[in-house]
């Protein structure tokens, strides 16, 4: 495939050295609605490399924890240029783009290393880089951040406990809200820093996130029953304005979207680890792991591939996305 001029540009003239101009010239500031976890590490690695190596004509300010707004404020602000960067569950996108659906697909990736690998492939980020654009987004990181997982204040000890609970789900995407509603549930998308309230006061009886986000966020405080669901990660997708990286000159561009990878990578290993220790907090803050049964996993899974073909039809460039992912992961796995 032909490469974007951003990537090509960024094998040349980087990084900058220190001869450039040393005025600060732009800022980057980077929303998330998590703290202490792998987007905060990919934060704290993307500031450190595109401080540096800009030669100081970038500063990036860092705004976890909805410091900037929820998420949906975030990701209207990336789009009309008044924030550079989000970087939430990458669901809350599909409005925007229906192909970040493919990320919710369970199964498309095997294992968590698997799909590090593929995101972190150059020719993956650059084909996953124009996501969005007609809607000023382009994002320039996508990882996993922790296997999919459902807490609620009652627990989900089995496939058909989802009846009746009204489950904020990762995204207002069509692979959540109707496999989940056909199991009788009662999803709903729902900004991550609006849960925990909402749980206290039963306005909803719980979530479907990251394993890592609830030791991080403290949810053992109104929940304590955590349900891994099979075969299903939540991704992180790092999104940039294109109001903002049009405006860049000198290469600033290519090296934006090189340190993003850098990032990446250097998240990704600090991950590996911390989602187990993530695991090994929760049940040490008094949390719990329920086990669903070999049946109820396959029930699961299957609940959703029949809701795919119909989901296909309502979204055809999810077909291709599918496609494209697992090509890659042929590819970059020999």
């Amino acid at each position: 495939m032909t490469l974007p001029k951003w990537l090509a540009a960024a094998t040349i003239a980087l990084p900058i050295t220190a001869s450039a101009v040393l005025a600060q010239d732009y800022t980057i500031k980077v929303a998330s609605s998590t703290a202490n976890d792998v987007i905060q590490v990919w934060m704290d690695a993307f500031k450190a490399g595109i401080e540096e190596n800009s030669a100081g004509r970038i500063a990036v300010e860092l705004y976890p924890a909805n410091q900037l707004g929820q998420v949906p404020a975030t990701i209207e602000g990336v789009s009309f240029g008044t924030i550079e960067v989000t970087v939430p569950v990458s669901g809350f996108f599909v409005p925007m783009d229906s192909r970040f659906e493919v990320f919710d697909v369970p199964s498309l990736f095997g294992d968590l290393k698997t799909a590090q690998d593929v995101l972190t492939d150059p020719e993956v980020a650059a084909h996953i880089a124009q996501y969005g654009n007609d809607r000023g987004l382009s994002p320039i990181a996508a990882f996993p951040h922790s296997p999919m997982a459902v807490l609620t204040v009652d627990g989900v000890p089995d496939i058909d406990a989802f009846k009746g609970q009204r489950i904020r789900a990762a995204g207002p995407t069509s692979l959540h809200i109707e496999p989940l509603t056909s199991l009788g549930a009662l999803p709903t998308a729902m900004p991550l820093g609006e849960v925990m309230p909402g749980m206290q006061n039963r306005m909803v009886d719980g979530l479907m996130a990251g394993t890592s986000v609830f030791p991080a966020l403290r949810f053992h405080d109104v929940a304590t029953k955590m349900t891994v669901m099979p075969d299903s990660y939540a991704f992180a997708t790092a999104v940039a304005s294109t109001a903002f990286l049009g405006g860049l000159d000198d290469g600033l561009e290519a090296l934006v979207r090189e340190e993003a990878l850098k990032a990446t990578v250097a998240a990704n290993e600090w991950n590996i680890e911390a989602v187990e220790r993530g695991l090994a907090n929760w049940r040490e803050s008094g949390g719990e792991i329920l086990e669903w049964s070999d049946a109820d996993n396959a029930a699961y899974l299957a609940n959703v591939e029949a809701h795919l073909p119909g989901i296909l039809e309502a979204n055809p460039a999810l077909g291709g996305e599918i496609d494209y992912i697992k090509a890659a992961v042929a590819r970059v796995s020999d």
